[in-house]
């Protein structure tokens, strides 16, 4: 196995098989992160269900592999069934990754009821249903791990005016850790992926100098992260190779919290 390093740039890394056969669920497959969490675990071997609302997901350069099933996260019954639906179209369910996130921006004094309402029912009622619908399916698989992406709003309240999205993710780390404690017995492992900032619909949505001065690389290693790096991490973390990890955060900002 040969890695490629230079300085200042992603490293060229081989191909994995970590997720090899097993059935995976990624919400917000339309985005950055969540096509490059298709292509991966597609590339790696397993089967994937990816979902998104329309007309992103029919729009989004998926594979042709990936199964495609819209779904609007912020009805619930949409995210009650949603797991039963990928189940269904890949004859289970192995792990669950819930990417999916609405960002809400402005100013904390003129933000409305609304506002906060709909970053709650995306970023942390929709994972909420999703693993709660999941658990039956996720019972039968060999190795089921549920991963949910955080940012690190919850830890810092954002970068940007972005309290309710903040209040959302940090929220989710919360709950992460305890559906991980009532899980565990049954052999699921829930934990959390902190992403760094990567380009994608979400980001164009920050301040713009605040975006100029991520691109310039802010981080320990002077760099921004590919999205492949991401990708493997959050795959790296839901397979079988990390058995032991539950309930905490898998952490690929290259930043300090």
């Amino acid at each position: 196995m040969t890695i490629r390093l230079e300085r200042g740039q992603p490293p060229e890394l081989p191909q994995v098989d970590w997720v090899r056969g097993f059935r995976v669920l990624v919400t917000g497959a339309a985005g950055a992160l969540g096509t490059g969490l298709v292509e991966e675990a597609l590339a790696q071997g397993a089967a994937v269900a990816a979902t998104g609302r329309e007309p992103s997901l029919s729009a989004a350069e998926l594979p042709a592999e990936a199964v495609r099933i819209a779904a609007d996260l912020a009805d619930t019954d949409a995210c009650l069934a949603l797991p039963g639906r990928a189940a269904e179209a890949l004859g289970g369910l192995d792990i669950v990754i819930n990417n999916a996130a609405l960002l809400v921006r402005g100013d904390f004094s003129e933000l409305t009821p609304d506002d906060f309402e709909q970053a709650w029912r995306v970023n942390l009622r929709a994972p909420i249903l999703i693993m709660q619908a999941s658990r039956p399916y996720l019972e039968q698989s060999v190795a089921p791990a549920i991963v949910n992406v955080i940012s690190t709003a919850a830890f810092n309240g954002g970068i940007d005016p972005v309290a309710p999205y903040a209040m959302s993710k940090g929220g989710l780390l919360t709950v992460t850790k305890s559906v991980a404690k009532q899980y565990g017995p049954l052999g699921i492992r829930v934990l959390c992926l902190n992403p760094p900032g990567m380009e994608g619909k979400m980001r164009k949505q920050l301040d713009p100098e605040l975006n100029a001065k991520m691109r310039a690389g802010s981080g320990l290693l002077h760099r921004m992260a590919d999205i492949r790096e991401v990708a493997l991490a959050t795959l790296f973390a839901a397979s079988p190779y990390a058995s032991f990890i539950t309930g905490s955060v898998v952490d690929t900002t290259a930043l300090i919290l």
